[in-house]
């Protein structure tokens, strides 16, 4: 008589779970929207602002007026196409349990492998004080004692204002960054107060979060991870934000004579191939994107430094 379960029951892989780790939602194409281009390398035309030079512009009776001059420049892109692919052995497939799934979990890797790549590229871009117009540095720190987080914004704001003749539109705040600006006495009291006719209460009483929009500017969250050890070594995972808070201006329907921090110039959105390899007996499945990560203009952004102790 069958005495335990391994008795009357041999193992086998759940047809309704398997465990799949996320990553946080990528921002990139936030920061820098996507403008589709055609060919892989371009010129684009830039203004300088000639117009804000006071010039005289008093003409007596019978003289010529004064003659001025302005001169359009050029800036360049070149895109490269970033692309991995993986073989799928016609055994592997034949002999996977149906959870495994393996077309459609090697699609979704390779798609998330360069996804990251790009989340990376724009992050080292948008996070370099070398590609801002100028640099807040917190004092006090925002998880210090009596931080001026309104006042440190208000600051970045003014500098793109003056430089770009712009309002910025967005700030960016790294997970743990957002974290902190929320728990922030008086920021939570003008959520509770000024915006409580609206969701700003819901958002973060309810949902926990700050309300998409603050000081006129819409809140980006980067919470992406990445996992920085080598292959075969004990994971390390990181976040790929850190707590830098940019401040700009991004403009998303690009247009002739606009204005914005960065794009990125997209020539081939990203796409799945695949093809047969009769030598190894498989398929081979590839993900590619071409484009280039352009900063378009200093000018247009500041980055508040040194924001967490």
């Amino acid at each position: 008589m069958p005495a335990r379960p391994s008795d009357v029951h041999v193992n086998a892989p759940l047809t309704n779970f398997a465990l799949q780790f996320r990553n946080r939602a990528f921002v990139a194409e936030e920061v820098f929207p996507v403008l589709p281009v055609v060919k892989e390398s371009d010129v684009y035309y830039t203004f300088s602002r000639e117009e804000l030079r006071n010039v005289d512009t008093l003409r007596a009776m019978g003289a010529l007026a004064r003659e001025v001059d302005w001169v359009p420049s050029t800036a360049s892109y070149t895109a490269e196409e970033h692309a991995l692919k993986h073989l799928l052995a016609d055994r592997l497939v034949a002999n996977a349990d149906a959870p495994v799934r393996p077309q459609m979990n090697t699609v979704s890797k390779l798609q998330k492998w360069i996804w990251l790549g790009i989340e990376r590229r724009i992050q080292a871009i948008a996070q370099a004080t070398g590609n801002v117009v100028a640099t807040v540095a917190a004092s006090p720190k925002w998880d210090g004692t009596s931080p001026t987080i309104e006042k440190d914004i208000d600051t970045a704001k003014d500098s793109i204002r003056n430089n770009a003749g712009v309002e910025p539109n967005t700030i960016l705040l790294a997970e743990n960054v957002k974290d902190v600006v929320k728990r922030d006495s008086t920021l939570r009291d003008l959520i509770r107060y000024v915006i409580n006719s609206g969701n700003g209460n819901k958002e973060l009483l309810i949902n926990g979060e700050l309300p998409p929009v603050m000081f006129n500017l819409a809140i980006l969250v980067a919470g992406a991870t990445e996992d920085t050890s080598k292959i075969g070594a004990t994971s390390v995972i990181a976040k790929i934000w850190n707590d830098a808070v940019p401040v700009f201006y991004r403009e998303q329907a690009p247009s002739l004579d606009s204005l914005t921090w960065g794009h990125i110039m997209r020539v081939q959105n990203p796409i799945v191939t695949t093809w047969r390899e009769e030598g190894r007996k498989g398929q081979i499945i590839e993900a590619s994107v071409i484009q280039a990560e352009e900063l378009v203009t200093s000018n247009a952004a500041v980055l508040i430094t040194d924001v967490l102790s």
